[in-house]
């Protein structure tokens, strides 16, 4: 069977691969000062000075600095969410086991991918606890999902397996990652170790 020729990819034109660039120094600048300074304390020109470009440069990739944060924050958070809601994805063959803790790898990586992110982000929601609800909803359709699949086989309710393992998850994040007192592996392991067993039915009877 020949080979199936593939079109080459037009280079980028300098002012456009520029442009893109610019734009990555700038989000790094940004995050960088707002995690440190949080929103009313960043300022524009310090952001522009760590990415080495001129302050139109800043205004031509968002309207104001109110702007850049909020972009960054619900960005974040929707990436966040993305990865919740794929937590049990996987090939047919994956078992519960697999499927949660790949799952959880992928998340907890993408968490601590950039902990400027991650602080910028616990900064700006750690007054409005509604911020977690959407996360809450993501994990109780999954174990509705996983107790549908017969995965999950506790009479637990989903919603009360939800809060349980979030509880868990936050917690661990906390204490293990967020202060670097643990590896993602080692982390993961510790919680699969509470979460699978209470996963299980007893067998006793209601």
């Amino acid at each position: 069977m020949s080979s199936i020729e593939r079109p080459a990819l037009t280079p980028l034109h300098p002012q456009t691969r520029r442009h893109i660039e610019n734009g990555k120094r700038l989000r790094a600048a940004a995050i960088h000062e707002f995690a440190r300074h949080g929103l009313h304390g960043a300022k524009v020109s310090n952001i522009v000075a760590a990415a080495q470009l001129a302050q139109p440069s800043f205004y031509r990739t968002w309207p104001s600095k109110e702007a850049a944060y909020a972009e960054l924050v619900t960005a974040t958070i929707q990436s966040w969410q993305v990865a919740t809601r794929l937590l049990l994805d996987g090939p047919d063959e994956w078992a519960f086991e697999e499927r949660f803790t790949r799952g959880l790898d992928q998340l907890f990586r993408l968490i601590t991918h950039d902990f400027d992110l991650t602080r910028l982000v616990l900064n700006a929601t750690k007054d409005d606890p509604d911020w977690l609800r959407p996360f809450l909803q993501a994990y109780e359709e999954l174990f509705q999902r996983a107790q549908h699949e017969g995965w999950v086989t506790t009479r637990l309710p989903a919603e009360t397996l939800a809060q349980a393992v979030f509880a868990l998850l936050d917690r661990f994040f906390q204490t293990r990652l967020y202060l670097g007192n643990a590896s993602i592996e080692d982390t993961i392991h510790e919680l699969t170790q509470l979460i699978f067993p209470m996963l299980k039915d007893s067998g006793g009877t209601s």
